[in-house]
């Protein structure tokens, strides 16, 4: 049976020290590595295009003398942009850029931030980076409105959640009873719905689907490619990107970005536009890992333009 009320599991215990760990400070995730392969030079156009609490800006300011443009969908980051990083293209307008850093990983204060974000509070379904989700929906109306299959879809799509037809059938079921409106809802149907082993497994039983409700609410690949794309547009010969991803959907779409701008030569096929600086994704060193946990599942990505 889930576990209910008082009766706790030690491991959502866990989780949600946590969590609150992760609100009290947040972490720039292989911050040294970043500026070293950013390779900054005084005079650098440098976007930051996930501010964040501001780590990796502040980083970037102490290593070189450069103009910092700092982008961020939530308002209350305090970037000079107020915009989802798939909006770019706008931000930048007519402007050249020497560098760019993307941090995938979402901020960790956002976890407090009152959206849904969180699995071990109860807030409404909202999940939105920004005051209003990029996709055009929230998490409840996703639950509540989508179909039995597409919401099967977006749990393995998105979130690689192998039980994702159970609750997406658990999910139809009791929206015709009462529709969601709160997190903890979700997350006692989806401990209704998965084994008995699942929920005591190494994750929370609710941390795929709501990575993936995350991802569908902001859009998140559709983003990561406009984003990266606009970065690319706008780079100058000699700049780099740098690409901090943090599970296996967002590398991949990176990956084959990457890869794409390799080859697109203008005009020319059998000329490179552009060569990985690292031709495998670089991770975090194990004392980093010790000191940032989230770290663990961190890839790094490089690549220059030609």
């Amino acid at each position: 049976m889930p576990v209910r009320g008082s009766q706790r599991s030690s491991r959502e215990e866990g989780a949600e020290v946590r969590e609150q760990a992760l609100v009290r400070k947040h972490v720039s995730v292989m911050a040294k590595e970043a500026i070293e392969l950013l390779a900054l030079t005084d005079g650098d156009v440098v976007v930051d295009a996930t501010f964040g609490a501001g780590g990796h800006s502040a980083l970037i300011q102490k290593a070189a003398k450069v103009h910092l443009i700092t982008v961020d969908a939530d308002p209350a980051s305090g970037a000079q942009h107020a915009a989802n990083f798939g909006d770019l293209s706008h931000v930048l307008g007519a402007q050249k850029i020497h560098k760019a850093l993307f941090d995938l990983g979402w901020n960790s204060t956002q976890l407090s931030s009152g959206r849904g974000f969180s699995f071990m509070s109860d807030e409404p379904l909202n999940m939105s980076y920004g005051e209003r989700p990029r996709s055009g929906f929230t998490a409840a109306e996703i639950l509540n409105t989508w179909s039995e299959k597409v919401i099967a879809d977006a749990l393995f799509g998105y979130g690689e959640e192998r039980y994702a037809r159970r609750i997406a059938k658990a999910v139809v079921e009791r929206r015709d009873l009462h529709p969601f409106a709160t997190t903890m809802e979700f997350v006692e149907l989806i401990k209704d719905a998965v084994p008995a082993a699942y929920r005591r497994g190494r994750l929370h039983p609710a941390t795929r689907s709501f990575q993936a409700l995350r991802i569908a609410v902001n859009d998140e690949l559709g983003a990561i490619d406009a984003g990266l794309r606009a970065a690319w547009k706008h780079l100058a010969t000699g700049g780099r990107i740098v690409v901090i991803s943090f599970h296996s959907i967002e590398d991949r779409a990176v990956k084959r970005l990457f890869a794409s701008f390799v080859k697109s030569g203008e005009g020319k096929p059998a000329l490179p536009a552009g060569r990985l600086v690292v031709k495998k994704p670089l991770i975090a060193s194990s004392e980093e890992v010790k000191r940032n946990p989230p770290s663990r599942s961190a890839k790094m990505r490089v690549i220059e333009k030609l």
